[in-house]
């Protein structure tokens, strides 16, 4: 798929209504408020844009968060919506805290970006932080009559787009649902996004409900003798039809579907929930689910190691495991029309 393609399906449904980017460079005391919004007409600046936003919605390392009472993000969030001031306004207010932050206790260098977006109608505001890298270039100089190529070091750059996000935050304005991460290492081990920039409590994130679910099922296929394989893959497969559906996951309705025709393991998969406080309903990224839950990986004490698309577990016209009487397990794949040595 050409990134162009790429873009286009990724934003089907999202439109950028302005953004801003800030420079909170505490190294060198420069705390600069843009009090303009960016060219968004300039199609490298609106693709740049659009990348974080992508990342950012499908990003299942995200915590879900919730706003204090007295939250003053929500505050100004809420004045900007209805128009009584704009974006660089808003953003340069909730961004205070931090720039105080960065000038007087943890002195690093940030470029803020700050975007205004609608999905299927809904308003969001995201915030980046960006920090800012030293980068290495060339410099060509003459002296004595001889050209000489040297390297100049410290020019303070943005990171590039491909680079993992340490922090950012993510607020349906509608809703004031939070998802935000925050593991920009700050001195003191600061919570810094949801503390002081958001004021918000922190909960947990979508890769980590997931994976809860996923042990959960694995040690109820311990539990009551079922293969593991199987179990994870039926979950996997559920996790991903619901997502695919636009529902949100339910385990309520996972225990009444999954184990509709045994009501014992569906009561034990319930109290394995309530034990470790999952929420009860989560709204899952497609895209980074459809990725995630793709396959299931297996690894024998032999050191044999297996790729099985999660939707054939449950398939025995495809691969089926027997567990033989010394102990050990024979795993069966069939149908197989043609092999291909990948190199």
């Amino acid at each position: 798929m050409s990134e162009a393609k790429e873009i286009l399906e990724e934003f089907h449904g999202t439109e950028i209504s302005a953004a801003v980017l800030h420079v909170l460079d505490g190294k060198h005391h420069q705390i600069v408020f843009s009090e303009r919004t960016l060219d968004l007409e300039d199609p490298q600046i609106e693709k740049y844009v659009k990348r974080y936003v992508s990342r950012c919605a499908k990003d299942m390392r995200a915590r879900q968060g919730e706003f204090l009472e007295d939250s003053p993000f929500v505050l100004e969030m809420e004045k900007y919506f209805r128009h009584e001031t704009d974006l660089p306004s808003f953003s340069s207010a909730v961004l205070q805290n931090l720039s105080v932050y960065f000038e007087q206790e943890d002195p690093r260098s940030f470029d803020v970006l700050c975007v205004d977006y609608r999905t299927d109608d809904v308003p969001y505001i995201l915030i980046v932080l960006l920090e800012e890298q030293e980068t290495l270039t060339y410099l060509t100089d003459t002296e004595h009559g001889f050209i000489r190529n040297t390297i100049t070091f410290g020019n303070g750059a943005l990171p590039p787009v491909a680079r993992p996000l340490a922090s950012y935050a993510l607020v349906n304005v509608l809703s004031k649902e939070i998802r935000f991460t925050d593991e920009g290492k700050w001195k003191n081990a600061d919570s810094l996004v949801a503390e002081r920039l958001l004021s918000a409590t922190a909960g947990i994130s979508h890769k980590e409900a997931v994976d809860t679910v996923k042990q959960i099922a694995y040690e109820m296929a311990e539990e009551f003798e079922e293969n593991p394989t199987v179990m994870l893959g039926k979950v996997k497969n559920y996790i991903t039809e619901t997502v695919n559906e636009g529902m949100p996951l339910r385990t309520e309705t996972l225990a009444e579907e999954m184990f509709s025709d045994t009501p014992r393991m569906a009561e034990v998969f319930r109290q394995k929930v309530q034990e470790v406080t999952l929420p009860d309903e989560m709204d899952l990224p497609r895209q980074a689910i459809t990725m995630a839950m793709k396959r299931q990986r297996l690894k024998t004490d032999t050191g044999i190691e297996i790729s099985v698309p999660s939707e054939v577990c449950e398939n025995t016209d495809l691969i089926e495991f027997h567990h033989e009487e010394d102990g050990t397990i024979r795993i069966e794949i069939k149908g197989i029309g043609k092999i291909t040595n990948k190199i």
